[in-house]
């Protein structure tokens, strides 16, 4: 009985499903093995499509581990992409200006937590 080889890039004949640690290029993302993305056009993309605002010297870190399926069109949004992570909501208020660039709605910070 053969099992695929985990440090190749596409398991099948098919090319569809990609290993992704394989691919990976950036220093803050690590996948274990067996960990695939399925994409009919591009699995190999996988790094450039899905993993949204992706800066390693902000210090984030992506870690998907072993034997995860991701499907076609899943995204990563990474911390830089504008969301504060300090407070009761990682909703980007900021982005919109007027008000909510000051600060998160009031009937918002009113929240028990």
């Amino acid at each position: 009985m053969k099992i695929p080889n985990p440090n190749e890039i596409f398991p099948n004949e098919y090319h569809t499903s990609c290993f992704i640690k394989n691919v990976i290029t950036a220093p803050n993302i690590s996948v274990g093995d067996y960990t695939y993305y399925d994409d009919p056009v591009d699995p190999a993309g996988f790094e450039k499509n899905n993993v949204l605002f992706n800066w390693p010297e902000f210090g984030d870190r992506l870690i998907i581990g072993k034997f995860c399926s991701i499907a076609c069109g899943t995204q990563f949004i990474m911390g830089p992409a504008n969301h504060r992570t300090s407070s009761v909501t990682t909703y980007p208020f900021a982005v919109f200006g007027g008000e909510w660039a000051e600060r998160v709605p009031s009937h918002l910070s009113q929240l028990p937590f």
